[in-house]
């Protein structure tokens, strides 16, 4: 229902009392029912009769946004680069509510806090303007007190106006259409508040681990403008441990800065990700000036950790660690912003732990406190940078003034908490890096608890502390995709002066699962582009192969990140990854690249069990030169373990062993009895399988360092063949469609055309499926891996299931992709490739049909390279051989010469 229907049926509320005032707290909670009115024009501020001179005559509830509301322009488009906002609203929008002031609260400061806003928030008290606060990544916090008199009542109207208030990217996280919505509202506590004149601005608390002691340093503002004297009262609590400590104060300047060194003793804990300790400390801060005291209370959590920058990696209490990690993009469709509660960021961050991760970067945006609590609490290492992009910084005092007041303003309200391990800038940011070192200098000098760099991606800075690129003056340092072997890593590339983190990393599509559409009903967002994607699909043919295209392309991408995953954990030097991502990213074109969907859902592609085998503190690695052999060869082995635990593995028992595809155990050993130090990557033994008598079968081998540790790699054995494709008198091979194949059919005989596919019009094959996605990135390979139909024939001497596995690298790199739209839609290729979403065209590799009387396989593949080293692509031809000199060879579907024809060059 719109909201000016719905408000039809209910009294226009003028004064909006109040009645949720605890006196004991004073504070006034300002949930609930407010005026509001839309100004879309921006009339009402400026002009002769501004909007907080009239009473609004709609109303809304708070904490909300005008999404939840039906509010703004009715949106009919279906967006394909993104998710479709179902009502737009960008501009001012007016709230309003009638509030008497206690009379208890006389002479004390009186503020109106907003725990998040989009974006600039400015309040007026009856007629007069109090002030305006453009801060993205913390509160609002207004002071009221000289406008409004205790004993009275006021008008209080607040203008949120969510449109850009300086030239910044329009792609940042912070606010944009792309992940969560650009909102307008007001989220998480409202309240009015009434404190001492003599109060605590800040509480800031600094660790040293060294010897048990924190540095706590208090910001004290004196608003009386008289001396007043008293004391600092702490009281420091956590589990089992409790602590009292007090300093005295003296003020005679409006802010007076306090200082204290408190020792802790031996028994306090320090914060890591396997412990993560917890202590919050409440100072009590009491003064008088001679005549009357004052009282204020702040109370903080913090935890005893220290952050350092090592040489390879970030020092966390002196000890490395290695970060794994995934980029959180704000994208939450449930809500359209990010979420302030517990509970929401603590399914997160138990997600992140049951996957294995350990760290988690916030893309060009800053999360709410409830993300940093439940960090805390879970112990996961957050990157937080403000809302910066691109060219954010060019030259432009305005917008730089705000980066630097944002900055300093995330480092106070979110500096204590221990998640909050490394600092960035933004997101791939060009410009004026004078201006970067200018900011990145500022943060280490403010605030050393935390690591500092300029900017991911891109330009380096004096400053940097650590680097978060897929580049070094090394090399690449990326892994966006794995290989058909695991003997390398990103040591060299990584090896700087400053511990690096591999960029983005992962990000292969996966086909959209069109069964999310209806997720969507009760969200500000509808995934409407699902629907373009998938009447494309149905429109091409193929709509009942759309859960085998998602099924398919997914198994890809996990079998993507293993690989990719692993080649960092490999890296000792490297300080970590960061994916893109675990969950899909709805914005820039729209990438379905997560193992979960945009709520954080599991897609069903990969268990947490499976994953943590290759994404943990401690996970069993295998260097092998190929993944297909054939049987005379020998499989040859060097084991590793990671180990970023906390603890060394002492005594180890390290055994591998080999099996089928029945779980049939065919050879087994084990590796000497070591300690595994943690902290490093440690190689462990290396061993040989002779792979004689296990002949075209997919095998598994297994890694297992005391039993619990486990992590396996499937390889693939197959005998040589010679004698290939040879003609006999009812099979004809061609390289060419002539004549002689043209007679062939005639005849009703079997023809097996596989011609070079420097001959075939299409697309190039690649075994990789398409990076990031096709909207935005209009680069090879346009395609998402590979559907096999492997129940049918051709495949009976072959081994492989319904997607592509590293078996296929052999194949698929030597192939072309043939464009088979104007085909019956009966045929689907045996390989057949899937196109990406915004396409949706029929593509194969190998397909049968019956032409002109005869039985006809096509297969464009390059047969001749290098096949004496390409053990899969024999077994498929010898497959195929079989099949086709079979009776069970029999395609139904009749296809038009003229096609063949068509996409053949001679």
């Amino acid at each position: 229902m719109n909201l000016y229907t719905h408000l039809k049926t209910i009294c226009l509320i003028g004064i909006l009392a109040l009645t949720s005032w605890s006196k004991a707290q004073d504070v006034i909670d300002l949930s609930g029912t407010w005026g509001f009115q839309t100004d879309v024009m921006d009339f009402r501020r400026g002009s002769l009769s501004p909007r907080y001179n009239h009473v609004l005559q709609e109303t809304i509830k708070l904490p909300g946004i005008t999404d939840d509301y039906q509010i703004g322009y009715k949106n009919p488009y279906r967006y394909i680069d993104r998710l479709t906002r179902k009502y737009e609203y960008m501009g001012p929008a007016w709230y309003q509510r009638d509030i008497e002031i206690p009379v208890a609260w006389k002479g004390k400061k009186i503020r109106m806090y907003f725990e998040r806003t989009h974006w600039l928030s400015s309040i007026y008290v009856d007629t007069k303007q109090v002030s305006s606060i453009d801060y993205v990544s913390v509160p609002h916090d207004h002071d009221l007190s000289p406008f409004v008199k205790p004993g009275n009542r006021h008008r209080i109207t607040v203008c949120i106006d969510n449109r850009f208030q300086y030239n910044t990217h329009k792609w940042d996280h912070a606010h944009t259409e792309f992940t969560q919505i650009n909102w307008n509202g007001i989220l998480g506590d409202m309240k009015l508040m009434a404190i001492d004149p003599v109060y605590l601005e800040d509480l800031q608390v600094y660790p040293n681990i060294a010897d048990h002691s924190i540095r706590v340093r208090l910001q004290i503002n004196n608003d009386i403008k008289k001396q007043v004297k008293g004391e600092a009262s702490f009281t420091i609590a956590g589990t089992n441990y409790s602590l009292q400590d007090q300093v005295a104060v003296s003020s005679t300047d409006s802010v007076t800065f306090v200082e204290a060194n408190i020792q802790l003793g031996k028994n306090i804990k320090l914060w890591d990700e396997f412990n993560p300790n917890l202590y919050r400390i409440t100072c009590q801060l009491s003064t008088s000036d001679g005549n009357k005291t004052y009282q204020h209370e702040k109370t903080v959590t913090f935890g005893m950790r220290e952050v350092k920058q090592g040489k390879n990696h970030v020092l966390l209490n002196n000890r490395p660690i290695h970060l794994r990690g995934n980029v959180e993009n704000a994208v939450f469709p449930k809500t359209g912003h990010a979420p302030l509660d517990d509970a929401s960021w603590e399914r997160i961050m138990l997600l992140m732990k049951e996957y294995g991760m350990n760290h988690l970067r916030f893309h060009s945006w800053c999360p709410p406190a409830a993300a940093f609590r439940m960090a805390d609490k879970h112990g996961i290492y957050f990157e937080v940078e403000m809302p910066m992009w691109g060219k954010d910084a060019e030259p432009d005092e305005a917008r730089y003034n705000f980066f630097r007041r944002e900055m300093k303003a995330i480092l106070k309200e979110y500096g204590n908490h221990p998640s909050f391990v490394l600092y960035c800038n933004g997101n791939e940011i060009t410009g004026n890096f004078d201006f970067i070192e200018e900011l990145t200098a500022a943060g280490r000098k403010a605030d050393p608890r935390h690591l500092y760099s300029g900017s991911t991606a891109r330009t380096r800075v004096k400053s940097d502390q650590y680097y978060v690129s897929q580049q070094t003056n090394k090399g690449p340092v990326k892994v966006y995709e794995g290989l058909p072997n695991t003997d390398w890593d990103k040591n060299i590339e990584s090896d700087v002066d400053v511990p690096v983190l591999s960029h983005e990393s992962g990000q292969r599509c996966i086909y959209p699962n069109f069964d999310e559409i209806k997720k969507y009903e009760n969200s500000p967002v509808e995934a409407r582009n699902f629907e373009v994607f998938r009447e494309l699909l149905q429109k091409n043919g193929m709509l009942d192969q759309a859960k085998d295209f998602y099924r398919a392309s997914g198994a890809l991408t996990v079998l993507e990140y293993k690989a990719v995953i692993e080649t960092l954990l490999r890296s000792g030097k490297s300080a970590g990854f960061q994916l893109l991502s675990l969950n899909d990213f709805p914005g820039q074109g729209y990438a379905p690249v997560g193992i979960f969907d945009p709520f954080w859902d599991s897609k069903g592609l990969v268990t947490a069990q499976k994953f943590r085998e290759f994404c943990a503190p401690t996970v069993a690695l295998l260097r092998y030169a190929k993944s297909s052999y054939f049987d005379t060869e020998t499989f040859k082995a060097k084991a590793e373990v990671y180990n970023f635990s906390n603890s060394a593995l002492k005594n180890a028992k390290i055994k591998w062993w080999l099996t089928d595809t029945s779980g049939k155990v065919l050879k087994k050993g084990n590796l000497k009895r070591q300690t595994i130090a943690n902290d490093q990557v440690s190689p462990a033994g290396d061993f040989e399988i002779p792979l004689k008598n296990i002949s075209s079968q997919k095998v598994t081998v297994h890694l297992a360092i005391n039993d619990s540790i486990r992590n396996s790699w499937d390889i693939w054995v197959y005998p040589a063949h010679q004698n290939l494709m040879r003609s006999n008198d009812q099979v004809l091979y061609s390289s060419v469609y002539d004549e002689a194949v043209r007679k062939q059919l005639a005849q009703g005989k079997t023809v097996v055309l596989y011609p070079s596919p420097d001959h075939v019009k299409g697309r190039k094959s690649m075994f990789h499926n398409h990076f990031w996605n096709p909207i935005m990135f209009a680069w090879a390979p346009m395609t998402i891996g590979n559907l096999i139909h492997h129940e049918q024939g051709m495949f009976k001497d072959f081994s492989t299931s319904y997607h592509t596995d590293w078996q296929w690298w052999d194949i698929l790199n030597y192939a072309k992709v043939i464009e088979m739209q104007n085909t019956p839609q009966k045929l689907r290729p045996f390989i057949q490739v899937i196109d990406s979403y915004d396409s949706n065209q029929k593509l194969g590799i190998g397909f049968e049909a019956r032409v002109n009387g005869g039985k006809l396989l096509v297969l464009a593949l390059d047969t001749k390279t290098d096949i004496d080293k390409r053990p899969a692509t024999q077994q498929l031809l010898y497959s195929i051989d079989n099949y086709v000199n079979s009776d069970k060879f029999s395609p139904q579907v009749p296809l038009d010469e003229t096609f063949i024809q068509s996409f053949l060059t001679n």
